[in-house]
């Protein structure tokens, strides 16, 4: 059995005990008036958010007896289908796996995660903490696709630790596990199916649930201050951000010392205020259908999203990946790096009935696991999967005789209407009227892919004849 740290643990347990006692009076504080509240709720609010996200999203799986995720503790919750338009439970979703979530807490007693043997099969679980940031990946890339089990140890605990192959300390009590499971095909569903069946989750003890109190809703940003504050206490954050959480003190987040009813009316309305248009333009509408203008990231075209394996203290892209996610987390570069292109190469947006060509120099994108490029339509609500009279929504390494050209590269033709027998085999049907975007995603990239001078070639418009 490995050694448990008990000085480390001493050193984190006084880390958070600092953090609240250095809270204790903070929001008696004046705060500051005019522009410069203005500034200290934007910034409260974006280092909050992911907090508040986490906490809605576990209220929905667990609560919400009814809700596309719902779940009970502890316990895998696997999808089955692959993604069809009718699948609108998250932006974007991949068909490429299947996705099982299970949320956890692992303050009364540590956890096993026990992993099937996949004989090859890709699979990731990433392992993200309260605050959003994933701190611990297990899959084929880490550790590769064997049977074994892995403890699942909260940051608190101090007794038994099970003897197992991995041991994993989270740096929050809440925890949200996402899986994914490559799947070849439709079918491949039942050998998929037994594969999300290996992986199994158990306690090292029975304990009684402990659930938090605050019921989260959407747009009420005075539930909004409550919630997040109630997940600071039951998951403090580290202590290099305890001077943070005072200068957030006087807009109301701070942990178990704030709350929004001791906010001065003043601050409450300026809240009301600007919380809904920080959502709206600075989180909700990061990937815009009819943005034309310069975005320092895109290059022919295509915005590279090639994650961190942290957050660290880009509070900001914390809170954008929170609320663009939909539930379902980026993972780092390293397992997975991907571009989004919503525009041309000439940097007009993609759809209304056009044609278009998506050259791939290469046949592929570079990745050892797999990779594809999938479709989405904007729709009132989100972006979703376009229906089509040949039932594709991507095109990747297991769509079945593509032909490539006789340099071994491949082109994929995006438009409404079929293309005709000599083009059919690499056709991604686009919507007639709306517009759409792609999603290129590589699983396991190459080393090129990660080097920020790699990118795609633009997507082609094909003007009438």
């Amino acid at each position: 059995m490995p050694k448990i740290n008990l000085p480390g643990l001493r050193a984190l347990a006084a880390a958070a005990l600092c953090l609240c006692l250095g809270s204790a009076h903070a929001q008696d504080a004046a705060p500051a008036e005019g522009p410069a509240l203005d500034s200290l709720i934007r910034e409260a609010m974006l280092y909050a958010y992911p907090y508040q996200e986490f906490m809605k999203m576990r209220h929905e799986a667990l609560e919400v007896k009814d809700s596309a995720t719902a779940t009970t503790l502890n316990h895998f919750r696997h999808s089955r289908h692959l993604a069809t338009p009718k699948d609108h439970w998250a932006n974007g979703p991949i068909r490429d796996t299947f996705y099982s979530t299970n949320w956890l807490d692992l303050e009364h007693s540590p956890l096993v995660l026990s992993l099937p043997e996949t004989h090859g099969r890709y699979y990731v679980i990433a392992m993200i903490g309260a605050d959003l940031n994933t701190f611990s990946y297990v899959g084929r890339r880490i550790g590769g696709t064997s049977a074994r089990k892995v403890a699942l140890v909260g940051p608190h605990w101090k007794g038994e630790i099970p003897k197992v192959d991995q041991i994993i300390r989270a740096p929050t009590r809440d925890v949200y596990l996402n899986l994914r499971v490559l799947v070849t095909g439709e079918d491949d569903l039942k050998a998929a199916h037994a594969v999300q069946d290996g992986f199994l989750i158990k306690p090292l003890m029975k304990t009684a649930e402990d659930s938090p109190l605050i019921k989260p809703q959407a747009q009420n940003w005075s539930r909004f201050v409550d919630v997040a504050n109630e997940a600071l206490v039951r998951n403090p954050p580290p202590g290099t951000e305890q001077k943070l959480l005072q200068r957030f003190a006087s807009v109301g987040i701070c942990g178990a010392n704030c709350s929004w009813d001791k906010l001065p009316a003043t601050v409450q309305q300026r809240w009301l205020a600007l919380a809904p248009e920080i959502e709206k333009n600075e989180l909700k509408n990061r990937l815009n259908a009819d943005r034309k203008t310069a975005d320092p990231n895109r290059r022919n075209g295509w915005t590279p999203y090639r994650l961190p394996d942290g957050f660290g203290s880009n509070y900001t892209m914390r809170a954008q990946s929170a609320a663009m996610s939909g539930g379902i987390l980026g993972l780092e570069a390293a397992e997975a790096t991907y571009f989004a292109a919503s525009v041309d190469g000439s940097n007009q947006p993609l759809g209304k009935g056009q044609s278009y060509r998506l050259h791939l120099p290469q046949g592929r994108l570079p990745a050892d696991a797999f990779w594809s490029i999938s479709l989405y339509e904007f729709v009132t609500g989100g972006q979703y999967m376009v229906d089509n009279p040949i039932n594709r929504y991507s095109i990747g390494d297991r769509t079945k005789d593509m032909k490539r050209n006789a340099d071994g590269s491949l082109d994929i033709w995006l438009q409404p209407t079929d293309p005709g027998p000599e083009k059919r085999a690499n056709w991604l049907p686009t919507p007639e009227k709306n517009l759409f975007y792609l999603m290129a995603r590589a699983y396991q990239p190459w080393p090129e892919v990660l080097d920020p001078s790699w990118v795609l070639e633009p997507v082609e418009l094909i003007k009438p004849e």
